[in-house]
């Protein structure tokens, strides 16, 4: 299909990725919740794509001082 959400989980160095994908991969990256369940997972179908948003459960790097 073409998404690789779970490389960009796997190697973050942030606690938040937003991105932008078809109405046909929204499914994959719903898929992905199931192999990460240490991310939190929002996806919001609009008119032509949706917009997901994964969000880490216990931030590492965003953390304020």
């Amino acid at each position: 299909m073409g998404l690789e959400v779970g490389w960009y989980l796997r190697f973050a160095r942030t606690d938040r990725i937003e991105a932008l994908v078809s109405l046909k991969g929204a499914a994959q990256v719903r898929h992905e919740e199931h192999i990460f369940p240490d991310w939190n997972f929002e996806v919001v179908e609009l008119e032509d794509h949706a917009r997901a948003v994964m969000t880490r459960r216990k931030p590492l790097y965003d953390k304020e001082p």
